[in-house]
Order: structure tokens, then C-alpha cells, then sequence
């Protein structure tokens, strides 16, 4: 089961971003960046959610931040279901942060589509000068942990800028769905001609 089932697309991506870590609190274009939303979209569901009490806003100058308001009667319960749904996410970017030879590092596929289940099987793309030999032993436990089988892709940013070029059926298809970024930046990602 994911969020997608119960929520709107744009309500369980601020679930999974703020009710899977009750200490977060994020700017709206941070939160618009990660999701993979506008600004807009995402602001008048921020306002019906925080006029709700599930989440918490306040005015620093001109940005806005948000939070879960972890008092609510139905956090823990929502937070159960985030972490049911998408722990996988903030569990990869434990182990492959501090990893030495990645650049870049996201997920693809059902679950940063948004249609998974909880059996769907992760897609990770790796870019950089790591290969599976160093990464899968890092992944194993992760792997068993949450009964996922971990799909990682590796390859170096020359053979990921060689399928663009090439107009790489995989590559396009990755480039144009949406991601769950775990290392680096999306927007020095795209900068690039990734």
C-alpha cells in the first residue's frame, strides 16, 4: 500500500516529507523541489492541512516553513503510515551519503511514482565512480531489512552523459520520471544535461 491510495498525490508527498521526520521542518520551496510539485500546488494543501492542525506553519521574512505538528491526535498514526510506506527512502540515504564515489543517487520507477506497494522492488540510479562490487554489500542488510529487493544501477557520469546523448530508451525514460533524490542536487543534476 503507499500514500497515493488514501491521499492526493500532492497530500502524501507532504506526508512522506514531514511525517517521516517529526524533527523536519521545511521552507515551501524545498519541500515543492523534493516532491517533484509546484509551488503553488503544493502551497494551497500546506494551508488546508496547517488550518487542519496536522502541520505547522510559520513566516520567517518572506519564506514559509512547515513542520508536522507532532501534538495532533492522528501524528502518530500518520507517522506509522510513513514509515510503513516509504522508511526505505531515508534508510538508503543513511548508508549511501556517507559512501566515498557517488555523486548522484536517487530512486525511480513505481515508488517515486508513487504507485508501490509495499513488495515493489527499489530502483536506484547511481552515478559516479562506485560499482556494485562496493556498493551491494552496503545495500544487503537494507535489502532484508525491508523485504525489498534493491535494483541499483551503477555507472559513471560519463556513461550516463553517453545514453543521453545517444537517446538511451532507459535513460530518457529515467530522466523524464520523477526521482526520490538520496545524494547530490537535483537542480546541479538537470543543470548539467543529466
Amino acid at each position: 500500500m503507499t500514500l497515493a491510495i488514501l491521499f492526493s498525490r500532492t497530500r502524501a508527498e507532504i506526508f512522506r516529507l514531514l511525517f517521516e521526520d517529526p524533527a523536519r521542518e521545511s521552507h515551501l520551496r524545498d519541500l515543492a523541489r523534493e516532491a517533484g510539485l509546484s509551488p503553488a500546488a503544493l502551497q494551497r494543501e500546506l494551508t488546508s492541512l496547517a488550518g487542519s492542525g496536522l502541520i505547522l506553519s510559520r513566516r520567517d521574512g518572506n519564506r514559509h516553513y512547515f513542520k508536522a505538528n507532532t501534538a495532533h491526535p492522528w501524528y502518530a498514526d500518520l507517522h506509522g503510515l510513513v514509515s510503513k510506506t516509504t522508511g526505505i527512502v531515508p534508510a538508503l540515504k543513511n548508508v549511501l551519503v556517507p559512501l566515498d564515489g557517488i555523486e548522484f543517487a536517487f530512486i525511480f520507477g513505481s515508488i517515486a511514482a508513487g504507485h508501490a506497494s509495499t513488495s515493489s522492488d527499489v530502483d536506484l540510479l547511481i552515478l559516479g565512480s562506485i560499482g556494485l562490487r562496493k556498493l551491494t554489500p552496503a545495500l544487503r542488510g537494507l535489502s532484508q531489512t525491508f523485504s525489498r529487493e534493491l535494483n541499483p544501477y551503477c555507472m559513471t557520469t560519463e556513461e550516463w552523459r553517453r545514453k543521453r546523448r545517444e537517446n538511451d530508451a532507459f535513460a530518457a525514460r529515467v530522466t523524464r520520471e520523477p526521482k526520490f533524490w538520496l545524494k547530490g542536487d537535483a537542480d546541479v543534476f538537470d543543470s548539467m544535461g543529466f
